[in-house]
């Protein structure tokens, strides 16, 4: 159990080492790339204007927490932090790359690596990365769609 959670905390670093560039500051890497941070109640107007959402969370965090009502529910990483093969297709299937997208997760850890990805592998020109993930959306009193079914 230790090693697996060893195991996880280095495929993490290595992950954000190859995408931020190591001691750069990872806000001058991500505003190069397309990516931008955004906290909850920006996203909110985002949403208002029609923007595409995408929960990339697990099912079993969707059905722990709801989801933000129109999100589409593609999960990036799976429960040892590998990046799901399907993931950029899936991604690709709800949105072309020359429209801006937002990406949610529970933090905002994980939806920031996704968004580096889908600009710099799949051609993302804007993807929106949530601060705060969901556990800001729910502590901001905002509302989620039940998910129990997920």
């Amino acid at each position: 159990m230790v090693w697996r959670r060893v195991r996880t905390a280095m495929v993490w670093a290595a992950v954000w080492l190859g995408l931020f560039g190591g001691i750069a500051g990872p806000r001058e890497s991500v505003a190069d790339s397309g990516v931008q941070t955004v906290s909850t109640s920006e996203l909110a107007p985002l949403l208002e204007r029609g923007i595409t959402l995408i929960d990339i969370r697990r099912a079993d965090e969707w059905r722990a927490t709801g989801v933000v009502a129109g999100s589409h529910l593609i999960t990036a990483f799976d429960a040892d932090g590998r990046l799901r093969p399907t993931f950029l297709t899936e991604v690709a299937a709800v949105s072309a790359p020359d429209r801006p997208l937002a990406l949610i997760c529970r933090s905002g850890n994980r939806s920031a690596v996704a968004a580096r990805l889908l600009t710099t592998q799949s051609g993302f020109q804007t993807v929106y990365s949530v601060a705060g993930g969901i556990n800001d959306w729910l502590r901001d009193g905002r509302p989620v769609d039940d998910c129990r079914s997920c």
